[in-house]
């Protein structure tokens, strides 16, 4: 019979389909304890959850490598700096973590695109295999060769150097790593050439003009000495003095003048079209330069740089329009920049990645991984297109993934505060990491750990003195030491043996009868429907409360379906018609009112027209009801009203009339 009842409840419980709740610390606290079992039942309760939440916390976090290098210029603005990192792990993680999309290298500054992105990149080349495939090998090669050819090797003629190489670079940009960057390179050496044809065809067209602008100004001379001379012979008197002087020989000239304006204004485009091609050549191409090296691919930057010496032979090699790269590379150093410099920068980095390699490479073999961690991201973020980059060795990459990945491990567990994690976490670190120091953080543990069971033995001692603030204030300071404490568990089965939970429930349910907070009740609805199912008097109020709870639920579940297809005048007529009968739920009350504002001009006509009918002004209240009509006509408000108010006044009608009329509720409707 106990397990029907029980199972009754139960059941009960379930059909409103919502979850079950857990209430806080304070709405318990509240109860009336008078006996000690029950002056401290509610802290069964709280223990049990802090236990619950604390074993949840032990759950593995699967930690992923974080993928940043420490050589950032700005600190890492995160959620992180906001923890509390007593441990100190936190900071020693945030160090490999970029706090931009930049990197510094020696003073000098690169942009490495978005942050989170850059850190994905290096995740992905610690668990990617060395590119040492053919495709990849003979693509560095063919780089390799490409050098090699334009500084001299292999003889031949500078035009044979530079045509050959110029061919491998097509043959470069097929491979899908080359990311179309020797093509571009190429083209810009085919548009050099190409301008470079045009300024010669201008030279010849210029050569051209010269001679043709020669041959018209020695004519204009022969043409101005001619009128020149016959004006001399008139003035000395050689020539007839009655006759008429000799017209001036200018018009035969001014054809001559017009074609020697266009001639050499023709001259001076020509010129100036050599000038600033010569220029924009230099500038477009420098600044292909530029952009290689920034964009860290330094081997198409010495490739570039090797064919500006043939391009630009004996030309000042001065970087134009660099002040913004100057800025960034040398800071306040007055420095001349030149394609030389960025050429001597792009070999440095490259010897510098390689020098970085060896460095790691001896850090691993004694065991300092997270010095070799710190180096490989520097090497990896400057060199990440680099052949020694791209080939090494993935068991070396690995070790460092993991040390990653355990840190961060670590980092999780003590954020929680599972110390028993954290510490078997911390020694095995500790036991193939030889420069790491874990000192802090196994100080952070130790401490913890001795504050939280001092804290429960204060909670111990407070229960033996009936204290219950001292029990609550010692229980939350055990739990914000270390929530998951085995001594927490060991507590609440103490309580567990001086503990009466269907004594408990049963006071809790008179107090929440009491103060009308059936919602409190529902919430725990599975507590007391197991407590009280073998108490008559209880149990039968208790399924009274779940069945109105359920007109509720279902009142508020219909509500927010109705305000999901816009239709809120639906939503808050049936929340008012549940308010009407069951008006003490808070949760129905604050849910009311959030419809009432989206719904307020429905509401204010409905409550107009109630108004009247108290007033017994049934006229006035039947206009409001049409009113209402016109912006919601399914609403059952409206359609109970206009009926009572016709009702209503033909009743009146029928009074002063002294008849007996009656309608029917189709004809109240119409």
């Amino acid at each position: 019979m106990k397990n029907c009842k029980l199972f009754q409840n139960v059941a009960v419980c379930f059909s409103h389909r919502i979850s079950l709740g857990v209430r806080s610390f304070g709405t318990v606290a509240k109860a009336p304890l008078g006996h000690f079992t029950h002056r401290y039942a509610w802290l069964l309760l709280a223990t049990s959850v802090v236990t619950l939440s604390a074993q949840d916390s032990e759950t593995p976090v699967e930690a992923t490598p974080s993928s940043a290098p420490a050589p950032a210029s700005e600190p890492r603005q995160s959620s992180t700096s906001s923890r509390d990192d007593s441990a100190g792990v936190q900071s020693t993680l945030d160090s490999f973590n970029l706090g931009s999309g930049a990197m510094d290298w020696r003073g000098k500054q690169f942009n490495l695109g978005d942050a989170e992105m850059a850190q994905a990149r290096f995740e992905k080349y610690l668990n990617s295999p060395p590119s040492t495939s053919e495709e990849d090998l003979t693509y560095d090669t063919l780089l390799t060769e490409i050098s090699h050819r334009l500084i001299g090797k292999g003889g031949g003629t500078d035009t044979q150097r530079v045509s050959e190489a110029w061919r491998m670079l097509y043959r470069a940009s097929e491979f899908p790593m080359d990311a179309g960057l020797s093509e571009i390179l190429a083209d810009r050496i085919v548009s050099f050439w190409q301008t470079n044809n045009k300024v010669a065809a201008l030279g010849l067209q210029t050569e051209r003009l010269e001679t043709d602008r020669q041959y018209r100004e020695s004519k204009i001379r022969s043409i101005a000495d001619q009128d020149r001379n016959e004006f001399i012979r008139l003035t000395r008197g050689t020539g007839n003095q009655d006759a008429a002087p000799p017209p001036s020989m200018d018009h035969l000239s001014e054809p001559e003048r017009k074609r020697l304006e266009q001639i050499e204004e023709k001259i001076e485009e020509n010129e100036s079209y050599e000038a600033a091609s010569r220029i924009t050549q230099k500038l477009e191409y420098q600044s292909l330069i530029v952009q290689f090296f920034v964009q860290r691919r330094f081997q198409h930057a010495l490739i570039a740089n090797d064919f500006y010496r043939y391009m630009f032979n004996a030309e000042d090699n001065a970087l134009e329009g660099a002040d913004a790269l100057k800025g960034q590379v040398f800071g306040d150093l007055d420095v001349k920049i030149t394609t030389s410099t960025l050429d001597a920068l792009s070999k440095e980095a490259v010897s510098d990645v390689e020098s970085s390699l060896d460095t790691i490479n001896f850090l691993l073999e004694q065991g300092e991984i997270h010095n070799a961690t710190k180096r490989l991201m520097e090497a990896f973020y400057l060199g990440e297109y680099l052949p020694a980059i791209k080939r090494y060795p993935l068991d070396k990459k690995r070790k460092i993934a993991g040390y990653i990945r355990d840190l961060t491990s670590l980092a999780s567990s003590l954020e929680v505060k599972s110390f028993d994690r954290a510490e078997k976490k911390l020694e095995e670190i500790e036991g193939y990491v030889q420069d790491f120091d874990g000192g802090k953080a196994d100080a952070f543990i130790q401490t913890s750990k001795q504050l939280s069971n001092l804290a429960i033995q204060r909670a111990l001692s407070a229960a033996y003195e009936q204290d219950r603030s001292g029990i609550e204030a010692g229980l939350e300071e055990a739990v914000k030491y270390w929530p998951t404490n085995p001594g927490i568990q060991e507590f609440s089965n103490k309580l567990l043996e001086k503990t009466d939970i269907k004594d408990m429930a049963a006071l809790d349910f008179d107090r929440f009868i009491k103060q009308d907070d059936y919602r409190a009740i529902f919430n725990d609805r599975f507590r007391f429907a197991a407590a009280l199912a073998m108490d008559e008097g209880r149990n039968v109020e208790f399924l009274d409360i779940m069945k109105r709870m359920e007109v509720i639920e279902s009142a508020m579940a219909q509500a927010q379906e109705l305000s999901r297809i816009q239709n809120t005048f639906g939503a808050w007529e049936v929340l008012e018609r549940v308010y009407r009968e069951y008006p003490e739920d808070q949760e129905l009350n604050r849910l009311r009112g959030d419809y009432a504002v989206k719904a307020a001009q429905f509401a204010s006509v409905i409550a107009k027209a109630e108004q009247a009918r108290k007033k017994e002004d049934f006229g006035q209240a039947l206009f409001a009801y049409l009113e209402a009509q016109k912006l919601y006509p399914a609403s059952f408000f409206v359609e109970e009203g206009i009926q009572e108010s016709v009702n209503a006044i033909l009743e009146d009608r029928s009074d002063l009339s002294g008849q007996d009329v009656a309608i029917e509720p189709s004809e109240a409707e119409v």
